[in-house]
């Protein structure tokens, strides 16, 4: 990162690199908070709205949690491929299934801590029900999630850096950009947690929404950097968490910024060097708004395969307490499960649970896997969907 790569405002802010002679890293200054920035106004206002629209459906859903557990597995597999991962949503579905890594990516295991970081998450938020739980020491336990049991990480689990780190490069002279020396996160990390638990004053002349504080507060987080590694999937992990924290469903944003990749990072870094805040927030907003209107498009058809399964099962004249009867909502939630875990879930004997996993797969709701260990029944209409989405 050389120095005319910034902005007049950004090059005042750098100081030099303890170990590294001529390497600069930046400081932050204090997470802004905006009550408008000139462009942004109709992204914001969209946005908003397919939030809301969310909300909506949510709470129309008999049981929100068996489409809200299907979307947090494809979360996990998109971010944590963001950082180079290999995983798709069946191989993780597959490994929470059977517990085994047989024929599955190496790296599958990653991909379910953010599953495991995820949930700690949503429960702690949902638990406490107000920003007030949006904490370091929560950011912290994440991370400490998101690394366990991970080979070659060279941190801490759970504990902000002690050594400088940079971003792209092999070399700390050729990165794209250095956040702050090792000694200044712990303050720069309170000063965001400030802006994770903003809540308007009756003084305050304009509220800031929580779509633009999700905008500004995931730019800082990564301008911050405060782990060694994990930062970009701890600064997607909290974006579902602020909404959760405000009343709202989660929503997740890793397939949008996958797919749009490059601008994710040139806007981010446009922030980080230029101070280009209207770009940023305007490219995040359009994710917010793409990523709750397809949450509302999948979830809908998740309820469509859901009513065909049960018209179909119907038809059979099936007492309706039975055991196969039980299983569709088991599978929108769990699209891939053993004999074992519909027995455990449905508390029902190994000898039911498996005549209704293969009247199941008569009928072609199931395919089965052709591993001889570990042997897993699948949804592919659920896992098609997830996939396409």
């Amino acid at each position: 990162m050389k120095k005319s790569d910034l902005c007049v405002a950004r090059q005042k802010l750098l100081v030099p690199v303890d170990d590294y002679p001529g390497a600069f890293a930046l400081i932050p200054p204090s997470t802004p908070l905006f009550g408008l920035l000139t462009g942004t106004h109709n992204e914001l206002i969209r946005a908003h709205e397919a939030l809301s629209a969310l909300k909506t459906l949510t709470e129309q859903l008999p049981n929100p949690d068996l489409v809200m557990r299907t979307l947090d597995r494809r979360e996990a597999v998109q971010s944590s491929q963001i950082e180079g991962t290999h995983a798709e949503v069946s191989d993780l579905l597959a490994y929470e299934a059977t517990g085994s890594d047989e024929g599955l990516p190496s790296d599958v295991l990653v991909t379910l801590n953010y599953v495991k970081a995820l949930d700690y998450g949503l429960k702690t938020v949902r638990n406490a029900q107000c920003v007030r739980s949006l904490t370091n020491g929560l950011i912290k336990e994440l991370h400490k999630h998101l690394m366990d049991g991970v080979k070659d990480f060279k941190g801490t689990p759970g504990e902000f850096r002690r050594i400088q780190n940079w971003i792209g490069g092999f070399k700390i002279y050729d990165a794209r950009f250095v956040p702050p020396p090792a000694n200044k996160v712990n303050g720069c990390m309170a000063d965001l947690q400030s802006l994770l638990q903003y809540t308007p004053s009756e003084e305050d002349q304009m509220v800031v929404s929580i779509v633009l504080r999700m905008a500004i507060a995931h730019a800082q987080f990564e301008t911050i950097h405060p782990f060694v590694d994990g930062n970009g999937r701890v600064g997607r992990l909290l974006l579902p968490l602020m909404l959760v924290a405000e009343g709202y469903p989660p929503i997740y944003l890793a397939g949008f910024l996958k797919s749009n990749q490059k601008d994710y990072y040139d806007t981010l870094a446009g922030v980080q060097l230029h101070e280009q805040w209207s770009d940023w927030v305007k490219f995040f907003a359009i994710g917010v708004e793409e990523a709750a209107r397809e949450s509302i498009q999948t979830a809908k058809a998740l309820l469509l395969i859901l009513n065909r399964w049960q018209k179909t099962l119907n038809a059979l004249a099936i007492r309706s307490d039975s055991a196969i009867n039980r299983l569709p909502e088991l599978l929108i939630a769990n699209p891939v499960v053993t004999v074992n875990k519909v027995k455990d879930s449905l508390n029902i004997s190994y000898p039911t649970a498996n005549a209704a996993l293969s009247k199941l797969k008569e009928m072609g709701i199931l395919a089965q896997t052709d591993r001889q260990r570990n042997r897993a029944f699948i949804a592919t209409e659920v896992i098609n969907l997830l996939d396409k989405g």
